[in-house]
C-alpha cells in the first residue's frame, strides 16, 4: 500500500518558466500527458451555401461537420447571419486528423433548417503546416506552451492534453498554468483548445489566438475566444479569481527565487491515475503552511457517472488548510477541500457556470440562473471525548468562489495529554524524525464531499491524520513522519495545528511504509 513518489527541484535563482517546466515534467513522470495529435484546422479557404434564413441576424456556434472527404474529426465551425444571410464563417475547434484542402459539410438543421430557407453548406479546411501536418503535444511535453508570449512575455504558460476517452465528443481535458507572477499561478480547464495564431485579417480561424473553445456557458463563458485566450493578459480570467489565487500559489512571496523550488509528487499504489502534488520550499523557516503551498489534485479518474459523450472533465481539488497559529487555547486547526469544477468561465467580475463540466451536474446547484449558483451544505458530525470531529462540513458557496467542502476535521476543546514529542532540526525533505503520538487516522475521503453522488473517493494510502504533542511551539515540515506501527507510516504533506502549550491538529498524509 505504499505510495511511489518523486520530487521535481529547481534551485534557487529560477524563473517563472521553470515552473512550467517542472509541471510538464511532473506530469510525464504521471503519465498525464495525451498522445500527440495533429492536421488541426487553422481556418477555412472558401465555403459555399447555407441559404437565406429570413431578415434575422442568429450566431450558430460549435456547429459540428456532417460529412468530409477524408478522415478527420472533431472540428467544429461558427456561422453568423445577417438579415438572413451568412456573412462570417470561421474555425471554433480545431478538431484532429484534417488534410489540407479537405472538403466538409453542415448539416443544414445546424445552421437555420430546411424550413426557415436554409440549406447545408460546404467548407473547404486549411490546417496547420500545409501538406506537413503539425504535431501538437505527446506523451512527454504539454499539448502546447509559450515560454515567452508575444503579448505578455513575463506570464508563461503550459497547456496540458488529458485523454480520459479519446472514442468520446468529450473525452479529451485541455487545463491551462500559467505563471503571472514569481509566486502564483492562473488556472484553465476546456473541452478543447486552439493552439496557434488566428487568422486575425479575414477572422476564418477565430478571433483569438491560443485560446479554449466550444460554446458559449457549456465550455466556455461569453466572449469567450478573448477570455479564454493565454497569449494575452489576462490572467484573472481564469478558474482562479483574485480573491482566491492563494490556491495556486506555488511559493513564498518574500523573495520566493531566493530558495529552491520543490514540486513533492505522491502517487497512490491502490489506483496508480490518483496522485497529490504539492509545491514545497523547504528551506523557508516557520510552521508547516509557511513553507508548504498549493497542494493539489489533477481530476484524473473515469465515474461510472461521466457520459464522455455529453461531458468533461475539468475538476481540480486544492487542499487547503488554515493558518497554523500560537496565540490561545481555542484556535483550531482547519483543513479544506475545494474543488474548481466550472472551467474556464470568468467574464464581467463574475464566473458563469460551463455547464458541460461533469462535476457541475453533481454539485447540489439550486439557483436555475447561470452565474451565482451555489452549493448545498454537507455536513457529517462525530464527537469524542472532549473534542470534536466536524467532517467535511461544507458551507454554501456562491459560483464566484469555487466549490467548497471545506473540512474543519479539528476542533481541539481541550484536555487530550498523550504522551510523545517530535524532534526535528532539518529542514530536509524526507529527513526528519517521526512523529509518534497520533489520535485517528481517517481514511475513505471523498474528493469532495459537496458533489452529491459523490464521484470519486481516495484510496486508501491518503489519509488525514489529527494529532497532539504535549510540547508547544513544535515545528512540522512536509517530509516529517507519522509512525502508526513498524509496517504502517505516513508522510505529512500537509496540515494545520496549535502551538499552543501543546502542538495539536489535522494533518494530510500519504502511506510511505
Amino acid at each position: 500500500m505504499a505510495i511511489t513518489t518523486t520530487t521535481i527541484t529547481k534551485t534557487a535563482g529560477w524563473g517563472r518558466t521553470d515552473v512550467i517546466d517542472q509541471l510538464e515534467d511532473a506530469f510525464t513522470w504521471l503519465n498525464l500527458h495525451g498522445t500527440q495529435i495533429s492536421g488541426l484546422v487553422t481556418s477555412i479557404t472558401a465555403y459555399s451555401g447555407g441559404g437565406d434564413v429570413g431578415s434575422g441576424s442568429t450566431y450558430y456556434q460549435d456547429v459540428p461537420v456532417a460529412t468530409t472527404s477524408g478522415i478527420g474529426t472533431g472540428a467544429t465551425f461558427n456561422v453568423d447571419r445577417s438579415s438572413g444571410n451568412i456573412y462570417r464563417v470561421y474555425s471554433n475547434r480545431p478538431g484532429y486528423g484534417y488534410t489540407d484542402g479537405e472538403f466538409v459539410t453542415l448539416s443544414v438543421d445546424d445552421i437555420g433548417g430546411t424550413a426557415n430557407g436554409a440549406v447545408a453548406m460546404g467548407i473547404t479546411v486549411a490546417i496547420d503546416g500545409g501538406g506537413t501536418p503539425v504535431g501538437y503535444g505527446s506523451t512527454n511535453q504539454f499539448f502546447d506552451k509559450n515560454l515567452s508570449p508575444s503579448d505578455d512575455s513575463t506570464r508563461p504558460w503550459g497547456v496540458l492534453k488529458q485523454d480520459f476517452n479519446t472514442t468520446k465528443r468529450f473525452g479529451v481535458t485541455y487545463r491551462g498554468f500559467k505563471a503571472y507572477s514569481d509566486y502564483k499561478m492562473s488556472l484553465y480547464a476546456g473541452s478543447s483548445f486552439f493552439p496557434f495564431d488566428a487568422d486575425n485579417t479575414d477572422d476564418m480561424g477565430g478571433l483569438y489566438r491560443d485560446s479554449f473553445r466550444g460554446t458559449e456557458y457549456l465550455d466556455v463563458t461569453d466572449d469567450s475566444s478573448y477570455y479564454g485566450t493565454l497569449d494575452r493578459e489576462n490572467d484573472s480570467r481564469s478558474q482562479v479569481s483574485a480573491a482566491y489565487d492563494d490556491l495556486f500559489r506555488y511559493a513564498t512571496s518574500n523573495s520566493p527565487t531566493a530558495h529552491d523550488l520543490k514540486l513533492n509528487i505522491y502517487r497512490s499504489s491502490i489506483d496508480t491515475d490518483f496522485a497529490v502534488l504539492s509545491f514545497n520550499q523547504p528551506s523557508v523557516g516557520g510552521v508547516l503552511n509557511a513553507s508548504t503551498f498549493s497542494t493539489f489534485i489533477i481530476h484524473n479518474f473515469d465515474s461510472t457517472l461521466y457520459n464522455y459523450d455529453e461531458v468533461f472533465s475539468a475538476g481540480v481539488t486544492f487542499i487547503v488548510p488554515s493558518d497554523s497559529l500560537n496565540s490561545s487555547n481555542g484556535d483550531t486547526g482547519t483543513l479544506g477541500f475545494r474543488t474548481l469544477l466550472v472551467g474556464n468561465s470568468y467574464v464581467s467580475s463574475d464566473y458563469d457556470l460551463s455547464t458541460r463540466t461533469a462535476e457541475a451536474g453533481w454539485s447540489q446547484i439550486y439557483s436555475a440562473s447561470h452565474n451565482g449558483q451555489r452549493a448545498q451544505n454537507y455536513n457529517i458530525t462525530t464527537s469524542q471525548a472532549n473534542y470534536t470531529k466536524s467532517i467535511y462540513t461544507g458551507g454554501m458557496n456562491d459560483y464566484n468562489t469555487p466549490l467548497d467542502n471545506e473540512a474543519t476535521i479539528f476542533s481541539r476543546t481541550g484536555g487530550i495529554k498523550d504522551e510523545g514529542v517530535l524532534t526535528s532540526s532539518d529542514t530536509t525533505y524526507g529527513n526528519r524524525y517521526p512523529i509518534t503520538v497520533y489520535t485517528s487516522v481517517i481514511k475513505g475521503i471523498p474528493i469532495n464531499g459537496n458533489l452529491i453522488p459523490c464521484p470519486y473517493y481516495m484510496p486508501d494510502d491518503f489519509v488525514v491524520i489529527d494529532f497532539n504533542l504535549p510540547t508547544s511551539g513544535q515545528e512540522i515540515k512536509q517530509g516529517d513522519t507519522i509512525t502508526v506501527s513498524g509496517s504502517e507510516i505516513y508522510t505529512v504533506i500537509t496540515g494545520s495545528y496549535n502551538q499552543y502549550n501543546e502542538t495539536a491538529g489535522i494533518l494530510f498524509c500519504a502511506r510511505t511504509t
